[in-house]
């Protein structure tokens, strides 16, 4: 009797007329949105450039792509242009040109396979292959909710195996060091140290204060919204390239941009905030094969044209996935992505999402060409450092692994904040890392050696991993331990950037006692209180309002029930502690909704915020808690959007920011 296995299996060969392929999810997949991707086609297992299945397709011409050879001379390239100008269907012959070289990199043409199988035979020719179309790939299922039952963490002298010897133990702080405090959890698990800390219980999220300064990050996306918070406060340059037949427009169709633009220099969700960010916007429909050729060709010219060779690193997460029987078009990839690498321009890209389906191992390119090239790899993590369930690569596989669930920029709105999750949303915050790298003179001889940039990145992205959990896989660490750790000056709301200067904070031993929590009321006239917890902050709000802006002198319930009027039929009130200059500031921050309360407006795991506490309005009798769960819940009706009325969560975010 046939097992299940083997009857799907044949059950799919004879659905797909012999021809066995598999559909899976690649490293952009995120909560809500569903991104096109590229059509996994099933070509024949030949040395040659892949041709149509009909019998008559030898005649039709198709859109193909003739990538040349690194060594191609002047004349080669030439006769190849001038054999295309006759043989291409008319106004289809294309060219992407190298501004360092002068040298046609590669061409788009429509041909047809028989003038396709001649023309790969040809001196100076490196790949054949078909420019390939695009479909809807599913978006990934939500990770399950993770156990209440804490694994152990891994003690600074077992991480990893043979470790115990690891540079990393004797890392320390560089001179100049900032902190964002308080950050989204997946920031602080970039600066979260060897040793028994969870990334929950770290003051922020610690960085070295040249944040990636004077370096360009690069992301082949779908665009970025500029109207969102996080792209009108960036502090280094922001521009936008376009390749052949994208829409030039500064916008994002479909939201995926968005995210990665705020997760690489973001001020409240990036990891390297001062950095220069160059948006490549591709077709966000027919994200060809040539669509992300065309992109990196661009990125080599732009950085050729503005002499920032070792200063460049590209996110690449969004784009073309291949599978190994596609031959020629992994040739082209390989061809065009060695090239930038050899140039010094680092590249950072996805493992991919299919492990559910079966993938546990890399499956496609670009990541495998991790393997044999210094491409980096990055897989995903849940926070507390076990493997996400869908992510795909062993750890031989995988450079490196970040948080994949995150919190970014949305691409519609500049009043709310997106939630996404997947292997590609884990790529930026490796991108940003190597960023501040590079801006770094203490790591300039080590990784701006000529010709070696991209092995030396990729060795030290190696180095400073360690896994977070016993037996879970190697995490990125930025190289920064924000324990002890607090800002110089007293905060100043509204202060622009994320970081501030920091100064050591003595341990809790030798402080002053904290100042007692407030003493709420159970039924203050006209309202009821519902639901009081720590560690808390509130979000989804229509208004709020910091108690530092205001001359409170009495009670601060009374003074933030006072702010429920109108349509208001809820509120939440929080106070944040921070201990700095030998004392503790205390502020306290108002919200008002206008629906009943919910647990789900609290985000948990703020370790600055205590004596969270909500009201109802008591005349109101349908109000009251609906929800146990601390984080916000997503449905397909609510899009992909939590809500938060980013300028006033933004001001408390970056409520301890010193200006430098």
């Amino acid at each position: 009797m046939l097992s299940g296995n083997v009857f799907w299996c044949l059950a799919l060969l004879f659905l797909s007329n012999g021809v066995l392929t598999l559909s899976r999810r690649d490293g952009s997949q995120e909560l809500i949105h569903k991104i096109p991707h590229l059509v996994r086609q099933p070509l024949p297992e030949t040395e040659g450039p892949a041709s149509p299945t009909s019998s008559t397709s030898t005649a039709r011409p198709i859109p193909y792509v003739i990538v040349m050879e690194q060594s191609a001379t002047r004349e080669q390239i030439q006769d190849l242009n001038n054999r295309l100008s006759t043989e291409a269907a008319p106004g289809s012959l294309e060219a992407e040109t190298s501004k360092r070289t002068g040298l046609v990199v590669f061409f788009k043409a429509d041909i047809s396979s028989a003038q396709a199988d001649a023309i790969e035979k040809l001196p100076g020719v490196g790949a054949v292959t078909p420019d390939l179309s695009p479909e809807e790939d599913q978006p990934p299922t939500p990770s399950a909710p993770q156990s209440s039952a804490r694994p152990s963490l891994t003690p600074r002298q077992l991480f990893g195996k043979g470790r115990s010897k690891s540079p990393l133990t004797g890392v320390r702080n560089p001179a100049h060091v900032r902190l964002q405090m308080p950050a989204a959890i997946e920031l602080n698990v970039i600066s979260q140290p060897p040793g028994s800390v969870r990334a929950e219980n770290l003051p922020g999220f610690g960085y070295a204060a040249e944040a990636g300064k004077g370096v360009t990050i690069y992301v082949i996306d779908t665009g970025a919204n500029i109207e969102s918070p996080e792209w009108k406060n960036m502090k280094g340059s922001k521009s936008f390239i376009y390749t052949p037949g994208v829409e030039k427009t500064e916008t994002d169709p479909e939201g995926h941009g968005s995210c990665m633009a705020s997760k690489v220099t973001g001020q409240l969700f990036g990891t390297a905030k001062d950095a220069n960010i160059v948006m490549v916007k591709i077709h966000h429909k027919e994200k060809g094969l040539a669509s992300t050729l065309s992109a990196l060709v661009e990125i080599s010219n732009d950085v050729y044209e503005k002499g920032i060779r070792g200063k460049a690193v590209v996110n690449l997460s969004l784009g073309k996935y291949l599978t190994k029987k596609q031959k020629s078009s992994v040739t082209a990839f390989r061809l065009l992505l060695a090239t930038l690498m050899t140039e010094d321009i680092v590249i950072v890209t996805a493992s991919g999402n299919a492990r559910k389906d079966g993938f546990n191992k890399l499956s496609d390119y670009p990541a495998l060409f991790g393997r044999t090239s210094n491409l980096i790899v990055v897989g995903a993590v849940e926070e507390d450092g076990s493997r996400s369930p869908y992510s795909q690569g062993t750890a031989k596989e995988l450079t490196t692994s970040a948080p994949g669930e995150v919190t970014c920029a949305s691409a519609k709105s500049s009043t709310t904040w997106a939630r996404k999750v997947g292997t590609s949303f884990a790529v930026p915050a490796v991108v940003g890392v190597i960023a501040v790298w590079l801006s770094q003179d203490e790591h300039a001889a080590r990784l701006q050696v000529p010709g070696k940039v991209a092995a030396n990145v990729k060795a030290m992205v190696k180095e400073f991993s360690y896994p977070r959990i016993k037996r879970g896989p190697p995490v990125i660490w930025n190289g920064i331990d924000p324990r002890g750790l607090a800002c110089e000056s007293p905060k100043r709301p509204g202060d622009a950037g994320s970081g501030c200067r920091v100064t050591v904070d003595p341990p809790a031993s030798a402080r002053p006692p904290r100042p007692p929590k407030p003493q709420w009321s159970d039924n203050p006239q006209g309202f009821q209180r519902v639901f009081e917890e720590d560690g808390v902050i509130g979000h989804s709000y229509v208004d709020g309002w910091d108690s530092s802006e205001f001359d409170v002198k009495g009670s601060i319930e009374q003074w933030c029930l006072d702010r429920c009027t109108g349509k208001c039929a809820s509120v939440f009130i929080y106070r944040i502690l921070q201990y700095k200059n030998g004392k503790y500031n205390e502020d306290y921050f108002c919200t008002t909704y206008h629906t009943k309360w919910s647990n789900d407006y609290v985000q948990s795991g703020v370790l600055v915020a205590d004596a969270g506490v909500a009201f109802k309005l008591s005349d109101n009798r349908g109000l009251g808690v609906t929800s146990s769960s601390k984080q916000p819940q997503m449905s397909p009706d609510a899009g992909n959007l939590f809500v938060v009325g980013t300028d006033d969560f933004e001001r408390f975010l970056k409520s301890c920011i010193a200006v430098p």
